[in-house]
Parts: C-alpha cells; sequence; structure tokens
C-alpha cells in the first residue's frame, strides 16, 4: 500500500497557497440521532443524521504570502471560499468558510497562525467515480481572442465582442445527471462568462449558468446523453477574465 506524506498535503484558499503551512487536519462527522425505544433489547439504536466537514491549518505567521491579513479579510466581509486541499493523490475541494482565525506569539519563538474552515455542503475527495473529469479548457476548439490555460485553469481569456466560446476535452454525460463545477472567477472588465455540457455539434445537454466572479460551485443537470460532450464556457460579448482549476464531476 503506497504511503503519503503528509508534508504534500497543502490547503489552498481560492486558488492561492495559504503561506507557512506546519500541519492540517481534515474532520468528516455526522450526527447519530437516538432513535431507540422498548423494542430495541437493550441495545441503542440511531439514525444518521446531518453531516459536516471541517479543515483545521497551522502553521507559521507570515507576513507575504496569504496569512492572517488575507486571511481575516474573509471573515470581516463575510465572504465565502473555495478551499482545495491537494497533493494526497487526488484533491479535496467544496465551498467553505473560515470559522476561526487564532494568532500566538510565544517569547523568543516563532509565531503560530491557526485557521478553521467549515464546508457549505458537501467536501468532495475527487477520485473513483467522484474523480475531476476536466483534464484540458480547451481541449477541442476555442474562438476567444485569448484563451490561455495553465493545466486545467484558465490564465487568460479575453474577447473583444461578439461571441466567443472554449469547449474542453470530451467528457462522457449522462441524461438526467448531475454534475458539478468548481471554479474561481477574476473577472478584471466585461461579461462573466457562463458554463453548460454542450454536446460538442451544436446543442446545450444541460442548464446555462452564469459564473460570478469570486467562488463558483455550479450545478449542471444533463439532458442527453453522450459520450463525447464537454464543458462549454463562452460569452457573448467583450471579457477578461481568468479561472482558477476548474473541477468537473458527477454527483
Amino acid at each position: 500500500m503506497a504511503k503519503v506524506n503528509g508534508t504534500s498535503l497543502l490547503v489552498y484558499a481560492d486558488g492561492t497557497l495559504i503561506a507557512s503551512q506546519k500541519g492540517c487536519t481534515i474532520n468528516w462527522e455526522q450526527d447519530l440521532p437516538d432513535a431507540t425505544t422498548k423494542d430495541s433489547a437493550g441495545w441503542e439504536e440511531h439514525i444518521n443524521g446531518m453531516r459536516r466537514c471541517s479543515v483545521d491549518v497551522d502553521g507559521l505567521f507570515s507576513t507575504t504570502g496569504l496569512s492572517a491579513s488575507g486571511l481575516m479579510t474573509y471573515i470581516t466581509n463575510r465572504q465565502s471560499l473555495i478551499l482545495l486541499i491537494d497533493g494526497g493523490g487526488f484533491p479535496i475541494i467544496g465551498q467553505a468558510n473560515i470559522k476561526t482565525i487564532s494568532i500566538n506569539a510565544p517569547q523568543e519563538d516563532s509565531s503560530g497562525l491557526s485557521a478553521s474552515f467549515t464546508f457549505k455542503g458537501g467536501a468532495y475527495m475527487l477520485t473513483g467515480t467522484f474523480a475531476n473529469m476536466m483534464t484540458d479548457p480547451d481541449g477541442n476548439t476555442t474562438d476567444y481572442d485569448t484563451f490561455t490555460i495553465s493545466g486545467i485553469a484558465v490564465s487568460s481569456a479575453i474577447n473583444a465582442g461578439g461571441n466567443a466560446f472554449a469547449n474542453s476535452n470530451t467528457m462522457s454525460i449522462a441524461d438526467t445527471g448531475v454534475y458539478k463545477v468548481i471554479t474561481f472567477l477574476t473577472l478584471t472588465s466585461g461579461q462573466a462568462p457562463s458554463v453548460a455540457l454542450y454536446d460538442n455539434t451544436s446543442a446545450d445537454i444541460s442548464n446555462v449558468e452564469a459564473l460570478v466572479a469570486g467562488p463558483n460551485v455550479i450545478t449542471l443537470t444533463a439532458t442527453a446523453t453522450d459520450a463525447s460532450a464537454s464543458l462549454r464556457i463562452r460569452n457573448t460579448g467583450a471579457t477578461n477574465f481568468s479561472l482558477t482549476n476548474i473541477y468537473v464531476f458527477k454527483v
């Protein structure tokens, strides 16, 4: 069995590495409401209740990179973020909020930083049936004036005007399947892009959803089966934007 070095697991907030990390703990839990009755023969019984996931990060206080001041902005602005834990062989990703940030300052020792994140909804382990389907954001075609990718991120997309689109690598889509799209949009100017599942010939095969500046957790429901579909990113007007890593998976 392959072992995982904990040093390789790193936590990112909206695609930016949290600075000076020393450790992280990922917690999944569920409530178990009591369902014991006189018919339980003296054994406790329960039902499965609410589920939740949280991440605790500890490290050194840093004056560079994403550290205390940057993380505090999410609290003061009451702003959600895309939390990514990567490096363990597959990403763990979801939308989250920061619950607590703490700074400790011991005498003649390194100042420490700790932060606790709570996911909104599911925290998805993108392996097995949940594996990321995105491998190339412009794998088929694109007609943006500029469309530059870095791995599964779009580092620059520019359209002077009119219609523009980019079709990803092919994906096998099942009728009525529900798919999540998770990414962070930086909108420099113009129109925000929209996303949909596309049959690579002429038609969308899901709802079309407009992205918003900041974190995006989009739900697309397929209306047809297509073994060679793609995720289509599109604009109908001038735009200048970038996207962090794009995650597409069936739920």
